[in-house]
């Protein structure tokens, strides 16, 4: 009989460790759900990015990614130029990062990289330019300029992940309506796209900090035929080497952000081929509130890292019933699909 007590003993600890793991397991899940909002600090106060803060947090979104070097953002003592907008001191960013935090809020900053550089490199060092949207990676002195950049904000927020950005290498649509800014110019080599995504991905291992990035230039239409034509023009990965090549190349830890503004449907199987070639995915949406419902249903759904919500244009715009719609709409839908870390 003692011996049998023993043994009820011996398992019912065991069960109650097995609960006790599981429990624990499940609550790292819960903790690692990301549900962001994305904005940019270009032409914004240190008080009005503390009133996003709160309504981010009012509505239950855990981390901020913030675009700190659109129109270079905030005065680094890295960055060599002399700015035209009146930027952030570096005293304002910790500011602003110490009291976001202490709302449970995550930092991660966007250190916009290779693309849209018409707004740093292509303003200030024309000579580094591929074309007139990206910077050449084959000059090492892009990489001498802009890692010191990086290195600085990095011991400014000591972020756990770092977006590079790196979208519409193929050029951006003016208000997404077709209009190519690099129609007429030579594209980045595939090849170049890689390396700049692995230096930077290099940089920010070492030093133990996650990459992310978006999604576009890693997908193409071809890839999802079942798809109405509108949802799958934010593909651009159309140009040789781009699209499924180039994913099949990246290291399987950067974790990508893929985009959806003005989709119908209900299923966005992008999300899912890049998770089935190991990547951790983050759905992303704008204004649009049926996209927003969709999405964040289908990526709770497949077990997705989680959502972000954009904010783009509309913050500088001063348009700020339509950003506390998008934080509203955006925040309790995220909240309500990613639930117990689902």
């Amino acid at each position: 009989m003692v011996k049998m007590n023993k043994l009820k003993a011996l398992f019912i600890l065991v069960l109650l460790l097995e609960i006790f793991t599981t429990n624990s397991i499940n609550a790292q899940e819960k903790h690692n759900v990301i549900r962001a909002l994305h904005f940019r600090l270009l032409g914004i106060s240190l008080e009005e990015a503390k009133r996003l803060a709160d309504e981010a947090s009012k509505h239950r979104f855990n981390t901020l990614v913030i675009d700190v070097l659109w129109g270079a953002s905030v005065r680094l003592k890295s960055f060599p130029w002399i700015v035209q907008v009146k930027p952030w001191e570096r005293e304002d960013l910790i500011e602003f990062v110490r009291y976001a935090r202490a709302q449970h809020l995550e930092i991660v900053p966007q250190f916009q990289t290779l693309s849209h550089q018409h707004v740093l490199l292509g303003k200030y060092r024309p000579d580094l330019m591929f074309n007139q949207q990206t910077y050449d990676p084959n000059k090492k002195e892009v990489y001498d300029l802009i890692l010191p950049m990086l290195d600085e904000l990095i011991d400014l927020i000591k972020p756990s992940a770092v977006h590079i950005g790196h979208d519409e290498v193929v050029g951006w649509e003016l208000s997404h309506f077709g209009k190519f800014l690099l129609q007429d110019e030579r594209p980045l080599l595939a090849e170049l796209f890689l390396k700049d995504v692995l230096t930077m991905y290099e940089h920010l291992k070492s030093k133990g900090i996650e990459t992310w990035m978006w999604g576009d230039m890693l997908i193409s239409p071809d890839e999802f035929p079942d798809l109405p034509e509108e949802s799958k023009r934010p593909f651009h990965g159309t140009l040789a080497g781009y699209g499924k090549q180039l994913r099949a190349k990246l290291p399987k830890d950067i974790v990508i952000c893929d985009w959806h503004y003005n989709d119908e449907q209900e299923e966005f199987p992008s999300l899912t081929a890049f998770q089935k070639e190991g990547f951790r995915v983050i759905g992303v949406t704008w204004v649009k509130e049926k996209t927003i419902k969709n999405f964040s249903r289908y990526a709770a759904k497949h077990n997705a890292y989680g959502m972000m919500a954009t904010t783009w244009g509309h913050v500088q715009k001063r348009n700020w019933d339509i950003v506390e719609r998008i934080i509203k709409i955006s925040g309790d839908t995220f909240s309500k699909d990613f639930a117990d870390g689902k």
